[in-house]
């Protein structure tokens, strides 16, 4: 097994728990209407995906939003309202503090832009990387290479952990060790497997 330099996790579903409906909740409170209305646009009109796909900063999706709701959202409603819906697992963010010196973490997130700086604030001290800065969304095997280019990291040395398979799947594709978490005790068990706590 090869001596890993570098840690790459999700953030949603591993290191923190999101909750959809909370976030359209806040959105629709500050848009002064429904929480279906502002999901239509979201994910029925594809402005969410086109966002995490670097089609649409943030911005243009604010703009998209506010011209289809007839509202005057702003980065900070969003911000809020991603604040609101997300839950940090501080048990399984606590072993990142123990991991042995010099191993590089970092989150690779199909989240986009406007989500960004939340993530960084919620884990202040690590690298977010973006599917729209990468130009590529998991479990596309490019996104994983891409994440690797940026944290100048050689994929085989690179640890890549997730609570979907699919995602996992993707990372292996692309030469990365890569498993499975759900919660803190088996991101415990993985990290001490491969020598990392």
């Amino acid at each position: 097994m090869p001596a890993l330099h570098a840690l790459l996790l999700d953030f949603d579903g591993l290191l923190a728990d999101y909750d959809h409906r909370i976030h359209l909740h806040q959105l629709a409170e500050a848009a002064q209407c429904s929480s279906t209305q502002v999901d239509t646009a979201l994910r029925g009109e594809g402005l969410e995906l086109a966002h995490a796909r670097g089609e649409l900063d943030g911005l243009q999706l604010l703009a998209a939003l506010n011209q289809r709701l007839g509202s005057r959202l702003q980065a900070q409603h969003w911000h809020a309202a991603r604040h609101a819906a997300t839950r940090v697992r501080r048990d399984s963010v606590a072993l990142l503090r123990q991991l042995r010196p010099g191993v590089q973490v970092a989150v690779l997130t199909n989240n986009g832009p406007l989500t960004r700086p939340v993530i960084e604030q919620l884990l202040p001290g690590t690298t977010v990387l973006c599917s729209a800065a990468l130009g590529v969304r998991k479990p596309d095997p490019a996104a994983y290479i891409a994440a690797c280019t940026t944290l100048r990291c050689a994929p085989a040395c690179t640890l890549f952990v997730d609570h979907l398979f699919r995602n996992v799947q993707g990372a292996r594709a692309a030469g990365l060790l890569a498993d499975t978490a759900h919660h803190t005790q088996s991101l415990r068990k993985l990290l001490k497997r491969h020598q990392l706590l």
